[in-house]
């Protein structure tokens, strides 16, 4: 991430690439593989099928079949979510660029870490955020404890609908539990020097404090989409601050998302 400075000549649309990559390095979300798609206004559609076109064999020079299946489009509206602090305007001018660099990857863990409580979340939309994918009582799902066999359970429930899961979100109680049972149970660690199991069926595990103990997600990050407005941006201001001879940054990002397919998620939840 470039160092903060009150007089950087970087411009807005630097800013924004900087930001979005930062969200990908922070949140959850984004290191489970969801896209993340730069949207330019307002809104962004993304077309979806909704039922596979159906092909069919034919003799050479004989008509094609021609059912086109079904589609639709996901419209995605992003919602601002943003962070200020209050620096000393002598620390700015005074610190190495390591450090300022780790306070602006602060403010953007800050975002991440809201993004993913959202994500994860069993809350309707409102007119300020999105709804959390849990909302969504039609997602495939798999009622007890989050263990290995569910778990490998709801990879073969994604790869039965024809997907191909690429990500288990859990909690860090449930991750923990699932490296002790690797060690209980015998199972064979493939890398030695990694801290515990990481994947399960050849998929990998994601942790997320978005996530409560008992519940986890599987999914096929493919048709999770994202949409990210490209005014994300950094701003510093001595304006509110002058009597105090201090700074304010500002951090804004605007994001939307939505599971393009319920059938490309599985999850683990509690009675």
């Amino acid at each position: 991430m470039p160092a903060i400075g009150l007089n950087s000549t970087w411009g807005r649309e630097d800013w924004s690439r900087v930001l979005i990559e930062a969200l990908g390095q922070e949140s959850s979300v984004a290191l489970g593989g969801v896209r993340l798609i730069s949207a330019a206004g307002r809104t962004l559609h993304v077309p979806r099928i909704v039922t596979d076109p159906t092909a069919d064999w034919r003799a050479e020079l004989a008509e094609l079949p021609s059912d086109a299946g079904n589609a639709d489009t996901i419209e995605l509206t992003p919602k601002k979510l943003g962070n200020v602090v209050v620096l000393s305007r002598e620390s700015i001018e005074d610190s190495p660029v390591s450090e300022l660099n780790s306070v602006g990857r602060s403010m953007v863990r800050g975002i991440a870490q809201k993004v993913d409580a959202k994500f994860f979340s069993a809350e309707a939309a409102t007119a300020t955020a999105p709804a959390g994918i849990l909302n969504d009582a039609t997602l495939p799902a798999t009622v007890g404890m989050v263990n290995i066999d569910r778990l490998i359970g709801a990879v073969g429930g994604i790869g039965g609908e024809g997907g191909v899961a690429s990500v288990i979100w859990v909690s860090p109680a449930d991750l923990t539990s699932l490296r002790k049972a690797t060690v209980s149970g015998g199972f064979a660690i493939s890398d030695p020097s990694a801290p515990g199991i990481e994947r399960i069926a050849g998929v990998q595990l994601v942790m997320t404090a978005a996530l409560p103990a008992g519940v986890a997600v599987a999914a096929d990050s493919r048709y999770v989409v994202a949409a990210v407005r490209r005014d994300a941006s950094v701003e510093f201001s001595q304006d509110a601050a002058f009597s105090r001879d201090a700074v304010m940054a500002r951090v804004t990002m605007r994001l939307d998302w939505q599971v393009a397919d319920r059938k490309a998620i599985h999850v683990i939840k509690p009675s």
